[in-house]
């Protein structure tokens, strides 16, 4: 019954406004899943362009990273070596103390002879002058005092100049004057 209310022609225009309707709607569709592949293929090539920067920055970082462990290893060793070295160094002088203390004991007691002998010939009425003994007894106490100082001066030092290089070879190297402004070195 409703075909027969409308005429004809209303029905054909009917007919050919649905057809545009529904080629305007492929075409908008064909658009748009063209458009959606654009962009997939637009991420899928940035992503591919990040994903490369980010290995050649992980490559570049460990490079780096390898040569400042190189580096530090290497100060640390010298450090190493330098404390052995002071270690050795405060042996030897305790071995040179020891050895200067037993000639200075060797010393007092041939001067205490020769005192003794001395003091039979003048008298038992005159003083007894040992000038020997004190600064023998100051000499002997301080030389090991001086030792112990010494050592631990010596292997202080060692360690500080270790400390510092160490870090100083973790620290990039300084730009030269020619390089542009945006670049600073780290202080």
């Amino acid at each position: 019954m409703i075909f027969g209310l409308l005429p004809l022609r209303a029905w054909l225009y009917a007919g050919m406004i649905a057809a545009l309707l529904a080629l305007a709607g492929w075409w908008h569709m064909s658009r748009v899943r063209a458009a959606e592949q654009a962009v997939h293929a637009h991420y899928a090539k940035v992503l591919g362009e990040i994903s490369a920067k980010t290995a050649k920055a992980e490559t570049e970082f460990r490079a780096t990273e390898t040569a400042w462990r190189t580096a530090f290893d290497k100060e640390a060793r010298d450090g190493r070596e330098k404390i052995t070295a002071a270690r050795a160094d405060a042996a030897a002088a305790h071995v040179a103390g020891e050895r200067m203390r037993d000639a200075l004991t060797r010393y007092r007691a041939a001067a205490r002879a020769t005192a003794s002998t001395v003091a039979a010939q003048r008298g038992a009425g005159e003083l007894d002058p040992s000038p020997v003994d004190l600064p023998a007894e100051l000499l002997a106490r301080h030389t090991r005092e001086l030792e112990i100082v010494g050592g631990f001066a010596d292997e202080l030092r060692a360690r500080g100049l270790t400390c510092e290089r160490s870090a100083d070879s973790l620290a990039p190297p300084a730009l030269p004057a020619s390089a542009p402004t945006g670049a600073r070195a780290r202080p």
